[in-house]
This record gives C-alpha cells, sequence and structure tokens, in this order.
C-alpha cells in the first residue's frame, strides 16, 4: 500500500510540477499535490496541512527565497526543498542557511524520493521533541503551582564543593534576599545556635545511613531580615562508586505556624495540668483551714478579754481568713470557683466600674474608655469580670510607676475559619473583643511565657501573691473565653480577652454574608514580620482581588516601592518590626510614593501609639478577614473621594 504524501509545490511550470509528482509516486508514494505560482496563492495553500514544500529557485515575479520567509512566517515546521534547473553553489549554501533543508537539480530527481523521506522523518522528530518539551514545561508548571501552594522551597547542595542552590522560596525561608548562588556554610550560620547539633547529627545520619534520608526540625534566623522562623527540612543523598555523597536534594517548609499552634496547645494543656493540681490543693487547704478558723472561734469565745492568749489567736484566725482568699483565687485559676453567669452587657459594665478604677489607678495614671456602640453581650459572673478587669488594671498601675495611660476598648468580631486555624482555643462564631492596654514597662518573651502560672511574679516579695494573672485566666476560661498578650519591652502591653457574643434573646449571632464582604483590584503592598501573619494577610486580600507585594520588614518594602513599575495603592505595615517600624516606613514611603495612603495593623491599641493614628487607617490584631478587608476598602475608597 503506497504511502500517502500531501506535497505543496511552488512552480510555475506545470510540466515541471507533473514530474515531480510522477518521481514521487514512481517511489511508492500516493501523492495529494497542489501548485502555486504566487505569495498570495501560498499563503492560502499554507491553511492546509502537507508534509514537504517543494520550491523552483526562480519564476518570474516569485522565488524560492520568497516562499521560504512565508513558510517561517508561518510559523509551521514544513519540510522545505529547493529543485532547480540550474542552481549555483553559492545560491544553494545561501538557501540552505536561510533555513531551507535541500537542495538538488531536477536533472538529479533520483535524489528526491529519499531527501523528502529523509526530512519527513526529521520533521517528526522535532515535532515529537516538541512535545516531549511542552509536557515537561507543563509538567514544571504544574509543580511549579504545587510548590508555591504548598509554600514547599527546594535547595540541591553538593557537598565536594559546598555549592549549594536554591529556590526562591528556600531563600525566603532562610531570610535571604541575595539572587547569587551562596555556599552551604552561609546558610548553615542561619540555623538557630540552640538547634545547629541537633541539625548536623541528622546531616551526619542522612550522609551515612544506608536509608539515605533527612528529616529535621530547626530554627532558623533570618541571613538578611534577622527573623526566625522554625523550618522543617526532607532531603536524600546521592553517593558516588566509593560511597561518598556527592548530591543532597530536599525540600524545606515554614512550620512557624504550625509551631506556634503547637505552644498555645502545650501551655493550655500545662495551665490545664497546673489548674487541676490548684484546685485539688486548694480543696484540700480550705478543708484545713475550716478546721483552724473554727477552733480559733472557738477558743476565742471561751477566753475572757484581756487574756494574753487573744491576740495570738485574733493573728492566726486572721492570717487563716487571708489564706482562704488565697485559696478561693486558687479556685478560680482552676474554673472550680461557683459562677452565677448570665448575659452581660460589656460597655455598662465598664462605665459603672470607671469611677472605681480611675481611683485605683491614681492621678498620674490617665484612664480612656473607647467602648464600641455595637459590643454587645457575652455569658459570665459580672462579679469574676470586675476582678478581670481589676486585676488587669492593677498590673498596668505597677507597670507604670513613672505614670502613664491606661486603655480598655471594646469592639465585636467574627471569627471565620481562617481566623480560627491561626488561633488555636477559638471557635468559629461572634466575639466580644475586650482590650486592656497600658504603655508600661512590657514584658520580655520568657516572662510573657509564664504570667498565668499560679505564684509567678515578677514584683519584689511582700508586692504581690502571683495568683493575680492566673485568676484572669481561670475566669476567662471559665466564661468560656480566650486571652491573648501583646508585650514588648518598653512598648507597654495589651491583654486582649475574646468572649462568645450572645444576642439579647440569648442566641448566638449569625455569621456575616460573605457577598457583604467588600473586594477589590488594587495594589498592596504588605510589610509585616511575622511569617504566619504575613501569609495570613495575603491569602485574604489575594482571595478577595486584591494584588499583593509582601514584605519580610521596613527595607524590603521600601526597595519593593522603589523597583516594582506599576502602582501602588496602598501600604499595609505592622507598627512594630524588627530594624525599622511602621512609622518610619510610612515616612521614607511617602517620599517614593508620595499621597499613597498608609494603613497600620498591630497588637497594640491605636490610641496608646500616636504614629499608628491616621485618619482611622488602623486595624488591631487579632483581625477577622472581614475586618480587614472593610477597613482596606474603607481607606482605599477615601482617598478616591479626596
Amino acid at each position: 500500500m503506497n504511502l500517502p504524501l500531501r506535497m505543496l509545490q511552488v512552480e510555475d511550470s506545470e510540466s515541471d510540477a507533473a514530474l515531480i509528482a510522477r518521481q514521487m509516486e514512481r517511489a511508492g508514494y500516493d501523492v495529494y499535490t497542489r501548485r502555486v505560482e504566487d505569495a498570495a496563492e501560498m499563503r492560502k495553500a499554507l491553511e492546509e496541512d502537507w508534509d514537504v514544500v517543494i520550491s523552483d529557485h526562480r519564476m518570474g515575479q516569485f522565488d524560492a527565497p520568497a516562499a521560504l520567509m512565508i513558510l517561517q512566517e508561518s510559523g509551521r515546521d514544513i519540510p522545505f526543498l529547493v529543485v532547480s534547473g540550474t542552481i549555483s553553489q553559492d545560491l544553494a549554501v545561501g538557501m540552505m542557511k536561510s533555513g531551507a533543508h535541500d537542495y538538488l537539480l531536477k536533472s538529479d530527481l533520483a535524489r528526491l524520493a529519499p531527501a523528502v523521506e529523509r526530512e519527513i522523518r526529521d520533521a517528526r522528530t522535532r515535532q515529537k521533541r516538541r512535545e516531549a518539551e511542552a509536557e515537561l514545561r507543563e509538567s514544571q508548571e504544574r509543580l511549579a503551582i504545587s510548590m508555591d501552594a504548598t509554600q514547599l522551597g527546594t535547595f540541591d547542595y553538593f557537598p565536594k564543593t559546598g555549592k549549594i542552590v536554591l529556590s526562591e522560596t528556600c531563600r525566603r525561608h532562610f531570610g535571604s534576599r541575595d539572587e547569587t548562588e551562596l555556599t552551604f556554610e552561609r546558610y548553615r550560620s542561619a540555623i538557630h545556635p540552640d538547634d545547629r547539633a541537633r541539625y548536623e547529627a541528622a546531616i551526619r545520619s542522612a550522609n551515612s545511613s544506608s536509608l539515605a534520608r533527612l528529616a529535621v526540625e530547626f530554627r532558623a534566623i533570618g541571613i538578611d531580615d534577622g527573623v526566625e522562623r522554625w523550618l522543617s527540612a526532607w532531603g536524600r543523598v546521592f553517593f558516588d562508586a566509593a560511597g561518598e555523597p556527592v548530591r543532597f536534594i530536599g525540600v524545606t517548609q515554614d512550620i512557624t505556624g504550625r509551631k506556634r499552634l503547637e505552644e498555645q496547645f502545650r501551655q493550655s494543656q500545662k495551665l490545664e495540668s497546673v489548674g487541676r493540681l490548684a484546685g485539688g490543693v486548694a480543696h484540700d487547704f480550705n478543708n484545713l483551714l475550716t478546721v483552724i478558723t473554727g477552733y480559733s472561734e472557738m477558743a476565742l469565745n471561751e477566753l475572757p478579754p484581756g487574756d494574753p492568749l487573744r491576740d495570738p489567736l485574733t493573728e492566726i484566725s486572721a492570717a487563716a481568713t487571708r489564706a482562704s482568699d488565697l485559696t478561693r483565687q486558687l479556685l478560680t485559676f482552676s474554673r472550680r470557683q461557683v459562677a452565677r453567669a448570665h448575659p452581660i452587657e460589656i460597655n455598662v459594665l465598664l462605665r459603672n466600674f470607671e469611677k472605681m478604677l480611675a481611683r485605683l489607678l491614681g492621678e498620674e495614671i490617665e484612664l480612656v474608655l473607647s467602648l464600641d456602640p455595637a459590643g454587645g453581650m457575652f455569658v459570665a459572673d459580672p462579679g469574676h469580670i470586675e476582678q478581670v478587669v481589676m486585676n488587669l488594671a492593677v498590673n498596668s498601675r505597677d507597670a507604670m510607676p513613672e505614670g502613664g495611660k491606661l486603655m480598655i476598648e471594646t469592639s465585636r468580631i467574627y471569627a471565620d475559619e481562617d481566623f480560627c486555624a491561626a488561633h488555636l482555643s477559638v471557635k468559629e462564631g461572634p466575639f466580644i473583643v475586650v482590650a486592656v492596654t497600658d504603655t508600661g514597662t512590657g514584658m520580655t518573651e520568657d516572662v510573657r511565657a509564664h504570667i498565668f502560672e499560679p505564684f509567678f511574679t515578677t514584683k519584689e516579695p511582700g508586692k504581690g501573691t502571683g495568683l493575680g494573672l492566673s485568676t484572669v485566666w481561670g475566669i476567662v476560661q471559665q466564661s468560656g473565653g480566650t486571652i491573648w498578650v501583646y508585650s514588648e519591652p518598653g512598648r507597654g502591653t495589651t491583654f486582649k480577652l475574646l468572649f462568645p457574643a450572645v444576642e439579647q434573646n440569648g442566641d448566638e449571632a449569625q455569621a456575616p454574608s460573605a457577598g457583604a464582604i467588600p473586594s477589590g483590584v488594587e495594589t498592596v503592598l504588605l510589610a509585616e514580620d511575622e511569617a504566619g501573619v504575613r501569609k495570613y494577610t495575603r491569602q485574604i486580600l489575594e482571595r478577595y482581588g486584591y494584588v499583593v507585594l509582601a514584605s519580610a520588614d521596613g527595607h524590603e518594602a521600601l526597595r519593593t516601592a522603589q523597583e516594582y513599575p506599576g502602582r501602588i495603592d496602598l501600604l499595609l505595615t505592622d507598627a512594630v518590626m524588627p530594624r525599622m517600624s511602621g512609622a518610619e516606613l510610612a515616612a521614607q514611603f511617602a517620599e517614593l510614593r508620595p499621597g499613597v495612603p498608609v494603613m497600620c495593623i498591630s497588637g497594640y491599641s491605636d490610641r496608646m501609639w500616636p504614629e499608628a493614628q491616621d485618619g482611622g487607617n488602623y486595624v488591631q490584631k487579632p483581625f477577622t478577614p472581614e475586618q480587614l478587608l472593610r477597613q482596606v476598602r474603607a481607606v482605599l475608597d477615601r482617598k478616591k473621594t479626596d
């Protein structure tokens, strides 16, 4: 059976075209041919599929070079052969350099069929290669999308040379902005000193193990940004014939968010354990105090006035009473104190409590209440909530020995799925937020990790029992709420209490309609040093249509503002970042991008930090997606009307 052959001929001689067709038929082909004589006819013919193009070199107003150019402009990879009665060697070589696949004389048509067969075979090989390359590119694109979606970074390390190649995501994991290839030692130096021994032990095990696998978690201090991140690394080692490691490839993942959730869980478990112990001790201790107090009172009633034993017994009774107060606090911490809970209008409670708090704080400390009219209600024991506010106010007062400001704020949020994923103890639904912020001395991270433990105190001996904040924690937990603390040395402290909101009839509030949340298409420059918050914020904005340029600190944000060629519609910055504050960033950004609004996000109250105040361009952590999106939309819309 003859092979089909679709042959386009660029030829002005009908007899020569027929001769070439017969030559291919004698070679065993079933030939379908079409003859064209000018450019217009050729362009029209190229709308069909052809196996080969055979062109005479010169034909009146049209020639082979022009035909070849038209074929190349079409983008079709079709073998192009020149067949001519006479052609010089220079012209033939010129045609080959221009892209023709072969040339031959009409007097030597015996070569035509083998040449056509060869070029068709080569064209099919090229097509298969292009298809394979396209499939490879598509596979690589799918892999890149998957890697980006999972935020996995890749590394490729060559132990003999020390060379290491990292993907852009992996560089971000190590806080590196350097685009050049760096050595393994440069990245090894970024590993936290406390984790380096464990990391190197895992490397040695992978290099010597028959499994040749690496799986290790460690902290890294950003090479350029100085940010501490928890990373997880998996890899595989390849060995040469002598058993020496020659290549080490793998992936990294930023697990900072997961580690924080684990720490929240451990802290919660620890406090639960301590609470059970404290409750048991308080219960047994109260039994002893009952005996001590009872017999003291009995003895005092039996002794006549003036008896020398009355004073010692009175002191014993007073000490037992004070001890009973401590055990009540322990029972509150362990959530075993009886609570008379009912719906509380938090704004009303705080207004009624304002004068007492002002007297407690004294004249050196300014008390400011900022109460959201939509604050709403939650279920708790009013006396317990007053005790919480009192304890927090006393701690704030003691942290401001030279005076300052205490801000108590209320607000209402809706915790959605994303918010709950970042906050372990929160379930989806509406919450009332009570924030207590001071301008005091602040706390270190180590102190903050222990503040809710019973009897832990930083005060001088005799100045405190160490039960105030443990009592706060117990009351909040017993009321179904949760508590977060934001603090840095010299920057004051904010306690945020979240309580499940209820309506007047006691029913839970409904979630706001997702369709009511505003979206946008503007470009937002985000500066946030906490990797988990940065990722969370970016996902919210991108999900609702915004283009986000994310930066790990102020310096990176300024560089982006300088280099980004497009428009930037909003700077969204954290108030407190390493090396450059949000206020400093805003000032320098205004010089680069005049007139672009700036919006601040922070765990501190906006009224406590004047640099965060800019016509309401502010949102507090922890924020829900709806809070962020509505505030961003409001700032952008306000700019449009200016």
